[in-house]
């Protein structure tokens, strides 16, 4: 397995690195870790690149001891979002994990942060690492939309709950499947008398988790924690997450783009500013 690895040289602890290390030793695991360096010419590149080379040497040479497979290399960049994903695409990578960087109301909405660009525009899975430290033995958290009628939301929660699967086996912990609805709102012509019998909240709740069951019965969970609560996606994910302590929320998106994209933004980059946990985003194959 083939990982990107973002060290920031501003971070005192690598988190990146240092969730490449809860994999065993024993596992094809080779890693690449990056450093990006923001640079306004190839001539002022050149002027540091030995320096920060070395340094991040430095920084892996304690992994390498315990016996990863780290090699490293220095990036330059103008926007950094598109570097990682440059990166990702030339050395054909299962998946790039970054530290997360969480931002304010105010900040989200005057720019968009290289975590979102790299959510709506990379389709390697993207791991965006917190600073909880170890979350061996936490419950990974699969969120779906399992009564959407979809046939790409459909396919796109096998893999979601795929990759929780396979995490969960790596971190010895159990998988929970979390679900928000919404109740429907009946809009009427003035005048007219809809009788169409709408779903109580109570049927609409019991359909969305019998949902989840034949979801998890799908990918042969046994011991799985169903969660389907109402309210907006981002919010409920959050609230599963915190209340479980999960350690990590595994997703999948379709990366809305365009002025609604960027101005109001996607559940993952909803659940990314509220999260105290590490969040997986996986897309469908392109």
């Amino acid at each position: 397995m083939k990982v990107i690895a973002v060290v920031d040289p501003r971070d005192k602890t690598h988190h990146a690195l240092e969730r490449c290390r809860q994999l065993p030793t024993e596992t094809d695991l080779d890693i690449q870790a990056v450093l990006y360096i923001e640079s306004a010419s190839a001539e002022d590149f050149r002027s540091i690149y030995s320096k920060q080379s070395k340094w991040l040497k430095e920084q892996v040479q304690p992994f390498i001891d315990d016996g990863y497979k780290i090699t490293t290399e220095v990036v330059p960049f103008q926007k950094l979002y598109e570097a990682v994903i440059e990166t990702a695409q030339k050395h054909k990578v299962d998946f790039i994990v970054k530290p997360m960087r969480q931002h304010s109301l105010f900040q989200s909405v005057v720019r968009t942060s290289t975590d979102w660009n790299l959510i709506r525009h990379c389709h390697f899975p993207l791991m965006l690492v917190s600073d909880q430290g170890s979350n061996l033995g936490k419950p990974v958290l699969a969120s779906v939309d399992v009564c959407s009628g979809d046939a790409n939301h459909e396919a796109l929660n096998d893999i979601v709950v795929a990759q929780a699967k396979l995490l969960s086996g790596v971190l010895g912990s159990e998988v929970g499947l979390v679900n928000a609805w919404r109740a429907a709102t009946p809009m009427m012509a003035v005048g007219s008398v809809d009788a169409t019998p709408y779903p109580t909240p109570s049927d609409l709740q019991k359909e969305h988790r019998e949902a989840a069951l034949q979801l998890a019965e799908k990918h042969d969970l046994e011991k799985v924690q169903i969660h389907v609560e109402e309210g907006a996606p981002s919010y409920v994910v959050n609230h599963v997450a915190n209340t479980v302590n999960a350690g990590l929320i595994v997703m999948g998106t379709v990366a809305r783009k365009g002025i609604s994209g960027a101005l109001i933004g996607n559940t993952a980059e909803g659940v990314l500013e509220g999260t105290d946990c590490d969040v997986l985003v996986v897309k469908l194959p392109v």
